[in-house]
């Protein structure tokens, strides 16, 4: 058994050594467990008292000189219990802060982001995933053919997720990408149309909520996002000029 192994269920290293020399040599002095344990004399106290407090760490007297023992094994899961109970109290704690505090916060007007590579993008189509709720709408102007060659199988899991979440879209394709707006047409609430011929974006817009996020990609994917109601709005005026022009 190493120190280490002891480390993943909430023991710091040096408690892992103490309470390891302890259950070797049993019942042991301050002098003993410092030399069995490998531990400085300035720590060791402080160890013992962690150890105490969690349950893993007893005091006996023997011939009138204070020793330290280990508790059994089996005390490692009630102390683990303590922590998932303590850790689910967090939890309804927070649940019931969090509302608060949101109340609190000032919320900004305007917001302005460039996240970079792949993850970035992702991390801005997980996160309005996430903010969306049912009945809300997401655009998408442009979808070119770099999209999919990147991250097709990403987007079509993307929109089933979304598509389950209730939450509707539309596309408007560049117009090579009939095969792919044929298969994003096959899944619940989607609509897609095509771009017309003298119309081509290189980029892919996202809109929805207050955001519009301009992804481009190339050799270092970029995605730009802006966070303001009337740039949104604005956006979505543009998108349904397109949309009424589109096949």
């Amino acid at each position: 058994m190493k120190t280490s192994d002891l480390v993943p269920l909430g023991l710091t290293e040096g408690e892992s050594k103490v309470y390891l020399a302890l259950l070797r040599t049993g019942p042991s002095t301050i002098g003993r467990i410092i030399k069995e344990a490998r531990v400085s004399n300035s720590k060791i106290y402080d160890i013992l008292d962690r150890l105490n407090k969690k349950g893993l760490v007893g005091t006996v007297l023997i011939h009138n000189r204070k020793n330290f023992e280990a508790k059994e094994p089996a005390r490692l899961r009630e102390f683990i219990d303590l922590r998932q109970q303590e850790v689910n109290e967090q939890k309804t704690l927070l649940n019931q802060v969090v509302p608060q505090l949101e109340l609190l916060r000032a919320e900004p007007t305007q917001e302005a982001e460039i996240l970079q590579g792949i993850p970035g993008i992702k991390t801005f189509t997980e996160m309005i995933l996430n903010r969306m709720n049912k009945g809300e709408e997401f655009l998408i102007l442009g979808a070119p053919r770099e999209s999919i060659t990147t991250l097709g199988g990403y987007f079509r899991d993307w929109h089933v997720r979304r598509s389950k979440k209730g939450i509707r879209c539309r596309i408007l394709y560049n117009q090579e990408m009939e095969t792919v707006a044929q298969d994003r047409g096959t899944i619940p609430l989607t609509s897609v149309r095509f771009l017309p011929d003298n119309i081509r974006t290189p980029a892919l817009v996202d809109i929805a909520q207050d955001y519009v996020a301009t992804i481009v990609f190339s050799d270092r994917p970029l995605c730009f996002i802006i966070k303001n109601r009337a740039v949104a709005e604005s956006y979505r005026q543009y998108y349904e000029l397109l949309w009424a022009q589109a096949k």
